[in-house]
């Protein structure tokens, strides 16, 4: 092990420095984030099941005015969860993406099971090419947040250039709100096996806030019982209506509207989220 290199690691790193391992592609990890989107009793990784239904049902009512023929995207769809239920209420063209292998072939096996007509992708969407293809793309959880501004106006310049004309995209973001009570903190903990690894590790977690850039940062370094050891980034950048309606208007997009989070619940200033539908010109 190189210890100069894992020192250099517990240092507060540069913003949206990249982790050095990939948690969503980890055969192991990714079995246990699998997991933890099936879970109904948290919202760690998928949101609870009570919600996901009342998402879809406003999605069909109000975003898609009740017209199953609409052509439905769904960005980081993991397990499906959100896919399925919108397939269970009659769309009939609901594609999904999402790079965790692990993910896509169980959303792949409960589509054959229950006989949902969903196409799967497993694919970065980071490397989107649709063209004129959908209605509604939908990036749900603020999956948003987790993207350097290069990657999230490549994303955006993709889902606008997949969208037919007047299509929307649906998305939720986190708000400073959420981390107005945030302290830097520092633990470590050792496990004989969990989340990170089957055998024996230790983990070192800290939280950092970035208050210039209002960005989140929870970092997890793993160090193995062979002495090897990975850095893991989970980047939360957080928006006020100001910012992500400049953001998305440089996109493109128009006809902005905002509310507390994807149910179409009335926007509230000391809200954590903001839900926003923006419109292909």
């Amino acid at each position: 092990m190189d210890i100069n290199r894992l020192i250099d690691m517990t240092i507060q790193p540069e913003i949206f420095e990249k982790s050095t391992s990939q948690m969503w592609t980890d055969g192991y990890i990714s079995r246990n984030m699998l997991k933890a989107h099936l879970d109904p009793n948290t919202d760690a990784a998928s949101r609870k099941p009570y919600f996901m239904d009342d998402s879809v049902k406003w999605i069909k009512e109000y975003i898609c005015s009740n017209d199953v023929g609409k052509q439905i995207l769904d960005l980081g769809c993991g397990p499906g969860l959100y896919t399925s239920r919108l397939a269970r209420l009659g769309f009939n063209s609901v594609t999904g993406v999402d790079f965790s292998r692990c993910s896509i072939e169980y959303a792949e096996r409960q589509a054959a099971e229950q006989e949902l007509n969903i196409n799967y992708v497993c694919q970065d969407y980071l490397s989107l090419d649709y063209t004129n293809s959908f209605d509604v793309a939908v990036l749900i959880y603020c999956d948003f947040g987790v993207l350097n501004e290069v990657e999230r106006n490549d994303l955006l310049s993709r889902v606008y250039t997949s969208l037919k004309p007047q299509g929307k995209f649906i998305f939720d973001i986190f708000t400073p709100h959420k981390y107005r009570n945030h302290v830097n903190s520092r633990t470590w903990t050792s496990n004989q096996g969990g989340f990170w690894r089957p055998t024996a590790h230790l983990c070192l977690d800290t939280n950092y806030w970035y208050a210039q850039e209002r960005v989140h940062l929870q970092q997890t370094i793993v160090l193995g019982e062979n002495e090897d050891f990975q850095v893991y980034n989970i980047w939360d950048q957080t928006f006020t209506i100001g910012k992500i309606s400049s953001v998305l208007k440089s996109a493109g997009f128009e006809d902005l509207e905002f509310y507390t989070d994807v149910t179409g619940r009335e926007y509230e200033e000391e809200s954590d989220t903001i839900s926003i539908i923006a419109k292909k010109k």
